[in-house]
């Protein structure tokens, strides 16, 4: 009968967690609620002051837990491989109720698998590298999504490649296991804008010039890839030369660090009918909903200590929208917003949810305030010379989980701030009546270094200059 221990019966255990990524991180975060001793995280590849990638480092533990993922079974094995007890490593199964199992050797079977799978994969590294491909995992983010958008306009021998897709981000995706790993391994110029622990994609990588578009320029701290010895990007993309001097190399490996701008960002500088306009509510509704009426869009970041809800009295908001003729849009992370239509807020006619797997951008661009908090949408939304409000609540309890940010706090914030909900509300009328940070806006878009055009048509060229590369 196989063992199952739930989250309070690790009360008063001293535990490792691994490994250390946001999955990782999260459970350590939900195990120390719960009374367990978390001393810190396991990580085959990665290093830090509080994570081990050897059993000689660690402390005396009870534990240590696998966060749920595909790759446990990779996870543990390397675990083992690197001193860890066997009868000491639990995974985690279910995520509601949290639940782990003990960890299972492979068995003979297994292994023989593993074995052909491995001289299968040598096999098909000797075909031709060839193509351009951009590659997301489940879920297709808006950076990647509109450089393949453009690029496929112009050019039909590229590839959207989306492994496990939760469903169809772009007609022309290909999420076929067989067809993504056929193209994957055919991949000479490889574009992405996240980091992956699939033990085939981070091998192939190696074999390919990679460019990582990534999410934006950071506030708060980002682990980045710089952790694996293996990595060394072809080149990084950013929409700043100096935070690609001084910020991204400290985070992120590559060759060469460019300042194309953002994909995503495009549509912020564009007209409506040159929108990349997949995966995006249509324009059309975004014309009903305003009708006239000021449009606010909300960002605000995901928190990672699970503080999700955000101090909001919708019925005030509702009454003062109504007062300045607005209405209010929010967008939140795509874990706490799973549905694919926009979403009225009950008994509110002005207040409206945003589905958060899909692209707000090309309504963003048409916003006349926008309101954030830690977000890299605030430096985005520098393009469109409007005002900018952070609501910035819990920003102490923010940088204790998360840790030092990346840049000071006044080379951050351009506009007006609340530590309130009834503060929110008299900055928003202010925002209505003034532009009072124009001119911080402008200073910190010199300072910074920030481009002002269009992405996608000098990053497809460079996509393109790297394909004829020997």
């Amino acid at each position: 009968m196989t063992v199952v221990r739930k989250a309070k019966d690790w009360q008063g255990q001293r535990l490792y967690i691994a490994p250390d990524n946001p999955a990782g991180r999260h459970l350590a975060l939900e195990l120390k609620q719960q009374g367990a001793v978390v001393l810190g995280m396991v990580d085959n590849l990665k290093q830090g002051a509080d994570v081990c990638n050897q059993a000689s480092q660690s402390k005396p533990h009870d534990a240590v837990l696998i966060a749920i993922s595909d790759f446990q079974q990779k996870i543990a094995e390397g675990m083992l491989a690197n001193g860890f007890v066997a009868k000491k490593i639990w995974c985690c199964q279910s995520l509601n109720p949290l639940q782990f199992q003990p960890y299972k050797a492979s068995s003979s079977l297994h292994k023989l698998k593993t074995l052909l799978k491995q001289t299968v994969a040598s096999l098909l590294d000797l075909l031709p590298k060839t193509k351009i491909v951009y590659y997301a995992e489940k879920y297709v983010d808006s950076n990647v999504l509109v450089a393949f958008a453009e690029h496929h306009k112009q050019q039909q021998d590229v590839y959207l490649l989306v492994k496990d897709a939760q469903r169809q981000f772009h007609p022309a995706q290909i999420d076929q296991a067989w067809q993504v790993r056929w193209l994957l391994q055919r991949a000479k110029v490889l574009v992405l804008d996240h980091e992956s622990t699939d033990p085939l994609f981070n091998r192939l990588r190696t074999q390919a010039k990679v460019v990582q578009l990534w999410h934006g320029l950071p506030f708060k701290h980002l682990a980045g890839n710089k952790h694996f010895a293996h990595i060394l990007d072809e080149a990084f993309i950013s929409s700043s030369s100096w935070f690609n001097q001084y910020i991204f190399p400290s985070m992120f490996k590559a060759r060469h660090y460019l300042d194309f701008g953002y994909p995503r960002n495009d549509a912020l500088v564009q007209e409506p009918s040159k929108r990349c306009w997949h995966n995006a509510l249509p324009y059309a509704q975004l014309e009903q909903l305003c009708s006239g009426k000021k449009l606010i869009v909300y960002m605000p970041t995901y928190r990672d200590n699970g503080q999700n809800d955000h101090p909001i009295d919708w019925d005030a908001l509702q009454q003062f929208l109504v007062q300045h003729n607005a209405v209010f849009v929010m967008k939140t992370h795509p874990f706490l917003a799973p549905f694919d239509e926009l979403r009225q807020q009950e008994s509110c006619d002005r207040i409206f949810h945003y589905p958060g797997r899909f692209n707000v951008y090309p309504w963003l661009a048409d916003a006349d305030l926008l309101i954030t908090d830690y977000s890299s949408v605030a430096f985005d939304f520098l393009l469109c010379n409007k005002p900018v409000l952070h609501f910035i609540y819990d920003i102490e309890q923010y940088a204790k989980v998360r840790g030092q940010f990346a840049i000071a706090k006044e080379d951050f914030i351009a506009g007006s701030t609340a530590d309130n909900f009834d503060q929110l509300l008299e900055q928003i009328a202010q925002d209505f009546v003034s532009d009072r940070f124009a001119a911080k806006r402008q200073a910190l878009q010199q300072k910074f270094s920030m481009v002002d055009r269009e992405c996608c048509p000098v990053l497809i060229e460079y996509l393109q200059q790297l394909k004829l590369q020997a």
